[in-house]
Formats: structure tokens, C-alpha cells, sequence
């Protein structure tokens, strides 16, 4: 799902790019790259017992991690 990160009173969101309409000073973020931080969180989560259940895509997560080394 793409994404456009938005400042809304103070506070930085993320949005649904296909429910909004781009703004000035969003940061849009592909399909992709919500893709690779997807992977990110879920692996940081999991390491740090916020979640229990790894729901990373296994390719990502193995290329990401032999990078972090």
C-alpha cells in the first residue's frame, strides 16, 4: 500500500495514499518501500517483545538482515 507521510497539527501521520490527495511537503512512499519497512518493524518489534509473531516477508528479512551484519 502506498503511503504519504503528512504533519496534521503537530503530529506526523501516515495516510492511505489512494484515500488522500497528495499535499505540499508530503513524503510519499511506494509500495515498495512500505514493503522493506514493513519487514523492518516487524522484525525491530519482534527483537524488542512488542509483537510475538513474525509477520515479515522471509526474502526481505534475510537480505535485510546480512546487510545490518
Amino acid at each position: 500500500m502506498a503511503i504519504r507521510i503528512r504533519e496534521i497539527n503537530g503530529r506526523t501521520v501516515a495516510l492511505c495514499a489512494a484515500k488522500t490527495f497528495a499535499e505540499k511537503g508530503d513524503i510519499y512512499l511506494d509500495d515498495a518501500v512500505h514493503h522493506a519497512l514493513t519487514t523492518k518493524f516487524s522484525v525491530d518489534f519482534v527483537e524488542e517483545g512488542f509483537l510475538k509473531t513474525d509477520l515479515a516477508d522471509p526474502l526481505t528479512k534475510k537480505l535485510m538482515l546480512r546487510a545490518e551484519i
